[in-house]
């Protein structure tokens, strides 16, 4: 998806937010605020909306000196989530359909993003998922494909969303047990601090480096830009049989990627929205 008019107003919003939480005075808020706007005037207008990010969230960590502004939040988010993990297990054990519950809990995750939007309603996105109102369009695709792979590639968005992401991972791995299948799960993270996307150190945080292989996708931008990435990820994404891809900066880059992938996430913008013909906040489960 290429920069529309309201994505340049979006990341004028996440440039102030990521200048406020380096703890920078209002003087340097507005600095970072002028840069940001002579950096998104050099931005071609066939951009994307992640790849704007990554220029913007660079600036603000090189000037203010901390690497990784959203630290602090991203600890908090998975401790908070990290408290649910028994619920999120016990809720998906005693659905009619486990996998179905887990991919729509997975999806209700993606409410966790402070890049995307100011404030979220976690609890409403999980209560949402657990009624299970409204029918996922490729579920019936994506429950198929997975009873037939025997490796499994799922591209990590936030932190947060990265314990439902392992609850997830969790039932795959069960499910194909059951089955006297083996499958082989690698989780994607960014290889460095963008906004509050995962990176391997929150997917050890919660866990998830003791239930798959983690690499990295060797971008440190809030989406997936398949000829920059690193080899090691480049050979997991073309080789593994079924690929996940969580969080709309990852849909936005990877929609025409040429092979099929199934995107999990919610549309959280009016440009979204109008593009999926669906209401903001809904869940998404899509695929190439």
């Amino acid at each position: 998806m290429k920069m529309k008019p309201e994505c340049y107003v979006c990341a004028m919003r996440q440039a102030l937010s990521a200048a406020r939480l380096t703890g920078g005075d209002e003087a340097f808020q507005m600095e970072c605020l002028a840069e940001s706007a002579r950096l998104l005037s050099e931005i071609p207008f066939d951009a994307t909306p992640p790849e704007a990010g990554e220029r913007l969230h660079r600036m603000i960590r090189e000037r203010s000196g901390n690497p990784d502004p959203f630290r602090e939040q991203k600890k908090l988010q998975n401790k908070v989530v990290m408290d649910l993990l028994p619920w999120l297990r016990e809720t998906v054990a005693a659905a009619k359909d486990p996998l179905e519950m887990a991919v729509r809990l997975s999806i209700a995750g993606n409410a966790v993003d402070p890049g995307a939007r100011e404030s979220f309603d976690l609890e409403l996105s999980v209560m949402e998922s657990v009624d299970g109102e409204g029918e996922l369009a490729e579920y019936r695709a994506f429950a198929e494909r997975l009873s037939r792979a025997g490796s499994v590639l799922v591209i990590a968005d936030n932190c947060g969303e990265l314990v439902f992401d392992r609850v997830l991972i969790e039932t795959m791995l069960k499910g194909a047990r059951d089955e006297g299948r083996r499958l082989e799960v690698v989780l994607a993270v960014r290889i460095g601090p963008i906004i509050n996307d995962a990176t391997a150190l929150e997917a050890e945080e919660v866990g998830l480096a003791d239930l798959c292989r983690v690499v990295s996708t060797g971008l440190a931008l809030p989406g997936t830009i398949l000829e920059r990435t690193s080899d090691e990820f480049r050979k997991a994404f073309q080789e593994s049989d079924l690929v996940i891809s969580k969080g709309q900066g990852n849909w936005e880059m990877l929609e025409d990627c040429g092979r099929e992938v199934f995107f999990l996430f919610q549309a959280k913008c009016p440009v979204v929205t109008t593009l999926l013909d669906c209401r903001e906040g809904q869940p998404i489960l899509a695929r190439t």
